[in-house]
């Protein structure tokens, strides 16, 4: 099986990709509106609810190596291709939801928050930009968090438990040290306004680099992992 098969497996499996995140993610947008339409108020209403679907991105990628990888390399399929396979796939329906979320963004912003002030998929600062711009910071999102997640779950088919858990206590140490030290110079304000300067655009480009380490480490550890 190549990586055209590979795309093909996981497309087998529309309710986990597709179907189970967008009834969720509506369900809960459709519940917002109701809230929003009862509340007889003058002020904007911003939710967190479309946060939803990129931690979802993040969970998919931990499953889908756990659920797939034993059973593609027990059809003899080449570990590269099961690789490339889940990169197509992963991305292509991250840029599906990417556009979704944009042309939804542009409705809410049109129709003053579904007439309701409901700012659930359309923010300040994140959607200032064009709508291009505005498709590439949601893309670019999406993919590095489901890599985020892809990269967790092959340290752990590589590793095993005991070597995830030293992965994830060894990123926490270092990070509660780096905010101890941040703290205790005092310039949590200097790096807020630091980042402040920044468009969404130009903070979502930084994030390119840490997607490729994801994607890179995660095809190593594929590479060596045991079944």
């Amino acid at each position: 099986m190549n990586i055209q098969g590979v795309v093909k497996m996981y497309s087998r499996d529309k309710w986990a990709w597709i179907f189970i995140p967008t009834i969720i993610l509506f369900s809960v947008f459709l519940l917002n509106i109701i809230v929003s339409l009862l509340i007889s108020s003058d002020e904007q209403m911003y939710t967190g609810g479309v946060s939803y679907i990129f931690f979802y991105m993040l969970v998919m990628g931990i499953v889908v190596v756990v659920q797939t990888f034993p059973y593609a390399i027990g059809m003899s399929i080449r570990r590269t291709d099961y690789f490339f396979g889940t990169v197509v796939m992963g991305v292509a329906v991250n840029i599906l939801y990417g556009i979704m979320l944009v042309l939804l963004s542009a409705i809410e912003n049109a129709t003053n928050g579904w007439g309701g002030l409901l700012h659930f998929f359309h923010f300040p600062y994140l959607n200032d930009g064009t709508l291009l711009e505005q498709l590439i910071i949601y893309i670019i999102l999406l993919i590095n968090l489901f890599f985020n997640g892809l990269l967790i779950s092959s340290t752990s088919r590589r590793f095993g438990a005991k070597g995830l858990v030293i992965a994830i206590i060894s990123v926490l140490l270092i990070s509660s040290v780096a905010a101890l030290l941040v703290t205790y110079y005092g310039v949590w304000t200097n790096i807020f306004h630091w980042f402040a300067k920044y468009t969404a655009i130009q903070i979502a480009y930084w994030l390119i680099l840490p997607t490729i380490i994801y994607m890179t480490l995660s095809y190593v550890l594929l590479k060596r992992a045991t079944v």
